[in-house]
This record gives C-alpha cells, sequence and structure tokens, in this order.
C-alpha cells in the first residue's frame, strides 16, 4: 500500500494533501477579503454587466474570465476552494513541466513543486476569488510551457499538442502582466529538454529556434498590442522608470538595480528564511499553537514520505541537473520583477506588497530545489532540509491564514453591531470611521459589504452608501477638507457614488470595544479618537440619517454572516444608544439593566455614556452619577469628556431637586465648573 501511494504517478495527491494542510484547514472560516469583496457585491448585484464595467479599464480580457467564473456564487467558502484549486492545479503542472524536462531528476522536480505549493513569502492565498484566478492564469501559463514541450517529438498529437500550447500562451500574455516576461524562458527550457538530442551547438541552436518560434511570434505579437494598442496598459499604473530615466538616466539605472537585487533577495531568500523562524505563539491560545505544530510535523512528514522513494539518479548528473535548474531559477527571478520596476510598484514581504511575490515564484521554488539537490550530502540528509523548510513554509502559511479567519470575525462583529445601532440608513450616507482594526481591508473593501446590507435591492448605478477614512483620504480629492457642503463622488468602476460631506456618521471602532456612534457634542474633545475623526464628528456627523424605524431592517446576509450573534454587552449598548436618540429613555434605561446584568463589562468608558445620560433623564441619579465615576476613574482624559455630557443632562432635564444636587455632585466628582 505504501509503494503504491509513493508512487510518482500519485505525487498530484500529495500536493493536493499539502495545499489543503498549509492553505486550507480553515477555509469554512474565511471570508471575502479586500478586492474580494468589492469583485463578489458587483457580481450579485450587477452581474456580468457590472463585471464588465468594473474590468473595462483594468484587464478587460480578464474581466472575461471573471464573469465566466461569477457562476459560482457568492458563497464565501466556494470561492475559497475555487482558490485553492488553482494553487494546487498550478503546482501540479509546474511538476509536469520540470518533470519534462528533467525526468531523470524526479526528487528535484518534486522538491520544486512542493515549494511552490506552499511558497511562504506570498500572503494572499485567503482572497480566493482573486487570486484564484491569477493562479487561474499561471496555470495557463505552465500548460503552455507543458504543452510546448510535448510537442518537440514527432507523433500525431504533436498538432494538438503545439495548438494547445499557442492557446494557452496566449491566454496567459493578453490576461496579466505578471507572467509575460516568463515567457521569455521557454528556450533554456526546451535546450535543458534536448540536451541529449545533439552535440553541436549549431544543430542545437537551430532546433531551440524553430521549436521557440511559433512561441516567440506569439510573443511579439502580444508585446506589441500591449505597447501600442492596448487602450488600458497604463491605466491604473504609470510608467514611472520611464520619467526616471529621461530626468537622471544614471542615478535612475543606479536604483533600479540596487532595487531589482533587494527585491529579488526578499522573494527568493527572506521568504523562505523568514518561514524558518519560530513564530511567536503567546498570544495565539492553545489550539492555534497545536494546529499549527501538527500542520509543520505534518507537512514536514508528508515532504519526507514524497521524496523518500523518489529514483535516485547519479551524482554527476544530479548536480548538472542543479545547475540547469539554477540557471532557469536565475533568469526567472531576474525577469519576474520588470512589470513592478517599470511602474515603481515596491515588493514588501507583507500585505499587500506581496502580491507582486506571485512572479516570483516559478523562479523562487525552483531555486529551492536546485540549492538542496546541488548539495554534496548524503540523500537523507537533503530530503530531511527540503521537510524541515516545506513544513516551516507550511506553518507560516497556516498562520497567516488564520489571521484571514480573525480578521472575517472581525468584520462580521462590526457589520452586526451597526445594523443593531442603525436599522436603517438614508441613501447618500458617509460613515467616516478610524482606520478600523482589520488587516486585510481597506474603507473602499468595506463599502461593498455596506451596500450590500443597507440596499440588497438596488440596481442603479448610483451607490446608496461609502465608507471613508478621514485619517487617509484628508486632503486628498476625493476629501479635501472637513467642512460642510462639499462634494463627495467616488467612481466604484461599476457604480458611481455621490453625494457631500453633510451626510455624514462617525463611527469609531477599535475591539474588544463596541463599535460606537461618536457623539461629536461630547466627544469633540476626546483624545483617545483620532483627531481627524474628531473634527468630522464635531463638524459633520449627525445620527439624523440613521433610520430608526426602516420599513425593513438591514440585516447581513446569511450566506455572509450567518445567523445573528448571542445578544451580549455590545447588542444592549447598540441598542441602547439608539434608544438614546430617539428620546426613549425608559427603554435605554431598561437596556442598562439588562447589559449591566450579564457580568459582562464595557471596554471603553463612553460605551457607559448612554446609560449615564437615560438613568438622568429617568430620575435615577445614583446610578448615573455611580456609572459616571465609574467611567472617569478610567482615565484622567474622561472627566472633561463627562463633563460636556452632564451639561448636556443639565439642559435638557427638568429643573428640580434631586437634579440639583446630582449636577452638583457630578460637578465635584469630575472638577467640572457648576452647570447653570
Amino acid at each position: 500500500m505504501l509503494e503504491r501511494l509513493l508512487d510518482e504517478r500519485r505525487f498530484p495527491l500529495w500536493l493536493l494533501a499539502l495545499v489543503l494542510l498549509a492553505h486550507g484547514l480553515l477555509f469554512p472560516l474565511q471570508g471575502f477579503y479586500w478586492d474580494d469583496f468589492p469583485i463578489s457585491w458587483i457580481a450579485a448585484t450587477y452581474g456580468s454587466e457590472g463585471l464588465e464595467r468594473y474590468f473595462s479599464t483594468n484587464r478587460p480580457l480578464w474581466g472575461l474570465f471573471y464573469q465566466f467564473s461569477a457562476q459560482l456564487g457568492s458563497q464565501p467558502w466556494v470561492w475559497q476552494i475555487f482558490g485553492l484549486g488553482w494553487r494546487w492545479l498550478s503546482a501540479v503542472l509546474f511538476w509536469l513541466v520540470l518533470r519534462q524536462v528533467w525526468k531523470d531528476q524526479p526528487r528535484a522536480v518534486a522538491i520544486a513543486a512542493l515549494a511552490l505549493a506552499v511558497y511562504p513569502g506570498f500572503g494572499q492565498q485567503a482572497i480566493g476569488r482573486v487570486y484564484g484566478h491569477f493562479f487561474w492564469m499561471l496555470s495557463f501559463f505552465f500548460f503552455s510551457l507543458y504543452a510546448g514541450l510535448r510537442a518537440l517529438p514527432k507523433s500525431r498529437w504533436r498538432p494538438a499538442w503545439l495548438a494547445g500550447g499557442l492557446l494557452a500562451g496566449l491566454v496567459n500574455l493578453v490576461t496579466v502582466e505578471y507572467f509575460f516576461l516568463l515567457e521569455l524562458a521557454r528556450p533554456l527550457l526546451i535546450g535543458f529538454a534536448l540536451r541529449s538530442e545533439f552535440t553541436g551547438w549549431r544543430a542545437r541552436l537551430s532546433r531551440i529556434g524553430r521549436a521557440w518560434l511559433p512561441f516567440l511570434v506569439l510573443f511579439i505579437a502580444a508585446a506589441v498590442w500591449r505597447a501600442f494598442f492596448f487602450p488600458y496598459q497604463t491605466n491604473n499604473y504609470a510608467p514611472r522608470l520611464l520619467d526616471g530615466l529621461r530626468s537622471d538616466f544614471g542615478a535612475t539605472l543606479t536604483g533600479l538595480a540596487v532595487s531589482a537585487l533587494e527585491q529579488i533577495r526578499s522573494a527568493a531568500v527572506l521568504a523562505w528564511t523568514g518561514a524558518l523562524q519560530l513564530p511567536n505563539l503567546s498570544g495565539e491560545g492553545l489550539l492555534t499553537t497545536a494546529l499549527y505544530a501538527g500542520v509543520l510535523a505534518g507537512a514536514a512528514l508528508l515532504t519526507a514520505a514524497a521524496l523518500a522513494k523518489a529514483k535516485a539518479a547519479p551524482t554527476g548528473e544530479r548536480r548538472c541537473a542543479a545547475r540547469q535548474m539554477l540557471a532557469l531559477a536565475a533568469f526567472w527571478l531576474a525577469v519576474a520583477g520588470v512589470p513592478f520596476y517599470v511602474t515603481g510598484l515596491p515588493l514588501r514581504l507583507e500585505f499587500p506588497n506581496d502580491r507582486f511575490t506571485l512572479a516570483f515564484m516559478p523562479g523562487s521554488a525552483l531555486l529551492v530545489a536546485a540549492l538542496i539537490e546541488g548539495l554534496p550530502l548524503k540523500v537523507w540528509v537533503r530530503v530531511g532540509l527540503a521537510a524541515v523548510l516545506i513544513g516551516s513554509a507550511s506553518g507560516k502559511d497556516f498562520l497567516t491564514a488564520n489571521a484571514y479567519r480573525r480578521d472575517w470575525a472581525v468584520q462580521k462583529n462590526l457589520f452586526w453591531q451597526l445594523v443593531w445601532r442603525a436599522p436603517g440608513l438614508a441613501p447618500g450616507t458617509i460613515l467616516m470611521s478610524n482606520d478600523l482594526p482589520l488587516r486585510f481591508y481597506s474603507d473602499n473593501s468595506v463599502t461593498a459589504p455596506l451596500n450590500w446590507i443597507y440596499a440588497p435591492e438596488n440596481r442603479t448605478q448610483e451607490m446608496g452608501y461609502h465608507f471613508l477614512y478621514p485619517t487617509i483620504r484628508l486632503g486628498s480629492p476625493l476629501l479635501p477638507d472637513l467642512r460642510p457642503g462639499l462634494p463627495v463622488a467616488v467612481d466604484y468602476l461599476a457604480a458611481q457614488f455621490s453625494s457631500t460631506t453633510d451626510r455624514v456618521l462617525a463611527l469609531y471602532f477599535q475591539p474588544p470595544a463596541c463599535l460606537r456612534v461618536v457623539d461629536g457634542a461630547v466627544e469633540a474633545g476626546n483624545p483617545f479618537l483620532p483627531l481627524p475623526l474628531r473634527r468630522a464628528a464635531e463638524n459633520l456627523s449627525s445620527t439624523n440619517w440613521i433610520l430608526a424605524l426602516p420599513q425593513q431592517p438591514a440585516l447581513p446576509p446569511a450566506f455572509l454572516y450567518g445567523s445573528e450573534p448571542a445578544h451580549g454587552w455590545c447588542y444592549f449598548y447598540q441598542k441602547a444608544d439608539l434608544a438614546r436618540q430617539q428620546g426613549d429613555w425608559q427603554g435605554a434605561a431598561a437596556l442598562g439593566d439588562q447589559a449591566f446584568a450579564l457580568q459582562d463589562y464595557p471596554n471603553d468608558p463612553a460605551e457607559r455614556f448612554p446609560f449615564i445620560e437615560a438613568y438622568a433623564h429617568v430620575g435615577r441619579w445614583q446610578d448615573a452619577l455611580e456609572q459616571s465615576r465609574i467611567a472617569a476613574e478610567v482615565s484622567p482624559a474622561m472627566p472633561p469628556v463627562l463633563c460636556r455630557l452632564w451639561q448636556r443632562i443639565a439642559a435638557q432635564t427638568e429643573s428640580m431637586p434631586d437634579q440639583h444636587m446630582a449636577l452638583s455632585s457630578a460637578a465635584a466628582q469630575l472638577g467640572c465648573e457648576q452647570f447653570p
């Protein structure tokens, strides 16, 4: 049985097991991230026409594949499987390509494929919809190489292989630019595949040239089309390198060389050495730590088992093949970053710039295989090195997947609390918040679920809502200032948002504290809030845009967020704050009693404010003073904020002896001026 499992023909199953172990254990608990959310919302709301508009100036031919795959629907777990499936298939095809060239080096070829499957420099596998399509295109590229190699020997299937290779190559060349220049390594692969066929270099070059010619013509045609006929080549990213060369050729060229070497080092070396470093698991919890250890050990054992029975090759042939692999890896690494150097996009090993490592993956994976197999060590040592490296990379991939899981949970928490606090929102509302504690989302990303939740039936190209981070957008054309009356217009490609700064709702969310609608009248001087958000709350924000009793209360889609979570402290806080907005003081006070009976507590002193105000309005002055005292003790910055709250209480409650006594006590307790 073991011999059958270790059969090379079953190696794709080993790859599948590794992909699932490293990336797929948590897929049911992951969701939509980054550009996945806008694309998924657009597909669900506007269909193929919306996707066509979205991609019309952003790789429009690639957008055709998104229109085709949109039939898979809107379930996040489906798109996680979609991404995992294409990651696995690209690794299988990479293995087939290398196996076709180095048939006598099954161990080196297997190491390269395993390394591609778990390459730790790319940390965006969980963005399944977007990067599933990238791996789809990478699969086209690898299939094109494989089919071209299968077309080398004369056979009745040669025309079919050649046609398939050309068609797959065309798809790669005209859809995305990430793998465009990797195509230029084809003659190296052909030459290595034909290394035993000829002895004379002229005959070999002629044979390589004839085999490469159809693909070279295709490459040149695609390059000409991109350079001269494709109208959107520089629509999103301008070729900054050309401007730099014109202004200072020498300095720009030197800077380019340094940058290229640094990015190659990051993608090919630091990505792997970083995976070998044991992570800090102190804040991960027992279950996560155990799973991490299990993934690392399991991937290492799987790798060792997959490589242990690989057919051995003579030392000389093994080292010769390693040198050839090293040459191919060096070429791929050298050209992989050219599209990013030209546009000035820096590769980094952290989100979101780690996406550029996609182009470096084949070269980096092949480099690992070449270095390990080229070492003058015993087989078991080389297998052990590969097992440690693949196991460590898999462990890191698991921790990355877990970070996405946590982000999805925080984002779900955000929107459940928002619908509790705001059952409806007036169309045209702009939500301004602090930079949300979401690593894998931007304000542009969370605009999609905001519209999905509050305007599920809207099919017009006029969006109802938009999320903005004033800390980031302030001073840009989108948000030049925090003054009333300024237009706010956003092109979301498939739709547009148009409103003004007169329709703003300010939010603050910093878990474990609850989401909070910032009360600008009270919290204008709250030092715990970012200054731009305080200014937005004071100058622009109004709860008038919250519809307390809409005809159809907002509800997060069940296929996205599941069932409503249990009602804890934050639920009662949100409902009490909504009741405060409506002037339902009895309701707010009753909610306070329920909240404080939970044996739970607020994580931000401002969460006590609705209850302080409600207790005061219903004449429960001692309860109001007690909650005020507790809030004030959290920080010396709180008493001035609480003073403004008590000023409002003084102005809005009936003048009577109990009120005067409570106001005097509050002033003394907080150090406020005496209330009128």
